[in-house]
């Protein structure tokens, strides 16, 4: 069996048509990318049109590349959470606020201030903004009078991909956390309480139902400018994150590391506990639950010491050579706090500051800093885990800076656990929502 798999992300949608056995695209996976926009300093928003576009060219140009290969079904890795609000005869609202709008922190604020441990045991989550949509919708709805009268469904970035679809809309488990007025650690069940404490509408919300589910077949329209037949299945699909942690198959033991802008920790755990130091929710399918942490000192601080400091060297060159031999140099200069991505477990902005800093130091004593401070991050989004190092038996390191990770953790380095590099893991993944529940 061969199903097209669609792997929407922040920046760009990646599509392959896959072996459902193995998880292996046909062909090199097609990609298509998009811009967010950002009319403030806080904003990351994206009309949702240019996202159904780079979906849409993606697909076609995966499924004219595996050269008549029968696709029966199609799925979804999204990113999430992403609100997208419509109104009468589906018209979307207002642009999409992705997790990296920070626009909502006067009321993430409120809502902590308020409810603080109660909102994180219900939800699993504290109210974070860009992390969960129901904080995003509540100041839309402050910040533009008259949006609230107009609202005819609330959805995530996946549930309006697959009502474009199939023309039928459903969240999964995983989105349904992120939505903030839905019971991750209770019942189950959209949530009358944290509806009237955000002003969701219950009317408005979808069923939640299994990623594995099917929504309903491929609109014909869709299907004939895509190459694929009328009626093709078309499933929910789930997170992002949920998808890598599937095609990893995870189990006791085991860590997913994501490693991009920042790093993203995660482990399946049959129970939740909820933490502020980390993110818990629903897996996305089947009954589990998935526990999820972020080291600040990523991709994003790396590229910020290159641009910055070794601008003089191209980028082989730099992640190849310059970050190894730094790494471990004796400085006393210090990256301490080590914010230079901010902190996606914070409600208030985290800034980073060197310190220990004299005119003897160089470019290399700061970069030899931001590689400590990696290490020093990685222990503390272990602990954000609740993981006992000791314990873990297995990595598995996705994303493109995989291989300096690798060679700077010493958990990783020195062989006391068992560390698998595989890409595109949130696509392959996609492939394991055909598997038997």
């Amino acid at each position: 069996m061969h199903i097209l798999a669609l792997d929407i992300g922040t920046s760009s949608v990646k599509a392959a048509v896959l072996d459902q056995a193995t998880g292996d695209p046909v062909v090199h996976p097609a990609k298509a990318p998009y811009d967010l926009d950002h009319p403030t300093p806080d904003a990351a928003e994206v009309p949702a049109e240019r996202v159904w576009e780079a979906v849409g060219h993606a697909a076609k140009e995966a499924v004219a590349a595996a050269k008549g290969v029968t696709v029966e079904g199609v799925g979804m890795s999204c990113l999430t959470p992403a609100l997208v609000l419509l109104g009468a005869d589906d018209e979307v609202l207002s642009p999409v606020w992705t997790h990296l709008d920070r626009r909502s922190r006067p009321v993430a604020r409120e809502t902590w201030a308020k409810f603080g441990a109660e909102f994180l045991n219900d939800i699993g989550t504290r109210p974070l903004p860009g992390g969960i949509s129901a904080v995003g919708f509540a100041q839309q709805v402050r910040d533009t009078p008259g949006l609230k009268a107009r609202v005819r469904r609330y959805l995530h970035l996946s549930g309006w991909l697959g009502l474009r679809m199939s023309g039928a809309a459903a969240l999964d488990p995983a989105n349904a956390s992120f939505s903030g007025v839905y019971g991750t650690c209770t019942d189950h069940r959209w949530s009358a309480r944290w509806c009237g404490a955000f002003g969701v509408d219950p009317g408005w919300l979808p069923p939640v139902v299994d990623g594995r589910d099917a929504l309903g077949g491929l609109r014909a329209d869709v299907a004939g400018a895509w190459g694929l037949t009328p009626g093709t299945p078309v499933k929910v699909g789930t997170a992002d994150t949920s998808c890598a942690m599937l095609a990893a198959r995870l189990g006791p033991g085991d860590i997913l590391h994501s490693v991009g802008t920042t790093q993203v920790l995660a482990v399946v755990t049959d129970k939740p506990a909820p933490d502020p130091r980390r993110l818990t929710r629903r897996y996305g399918v089947g009954d589990k639950y998935a526990v999820v942490t972020h080291n600040p000192v990523g991709g994003a601080a790396l590229e910020w010491m290159h641009n910055l400091c070794f601008h003089d060297q191209p980028a082989d060159l730099f992640y190849g050579k310059t970050v190894f031999a730094c790494d471990g140099r004796d400085t006393d200069v210090t990256l301490d706090p080590p914010y230079l991505g901010g902190d996606r477990l914070e409600i208030e902005p985290r800034l980073a500051h060197f310190t220990h800093l004299s005119t003897d130091d160089t470019r290399e004593d700061l970069l030899a800093a931001v590689l400590e401070a990696m290490r020093r991050g990685h222990r503390a989004a272990l602990a954000g885990l609740g993981v006992d190092p000791s314990a873990v038996r297995r990595v598995v390191l996705t994303g493109g800076g995989a291989e300096v990770v690798r060679r700077v953790l010493p958990e990783y380095r020195d062989g006391g656990v068992r560390v698998e590099e595989v890409e595109e893991l949130s696509l392959r993944g996609v492939a394991r929502l055909w598997d038997p529940g």
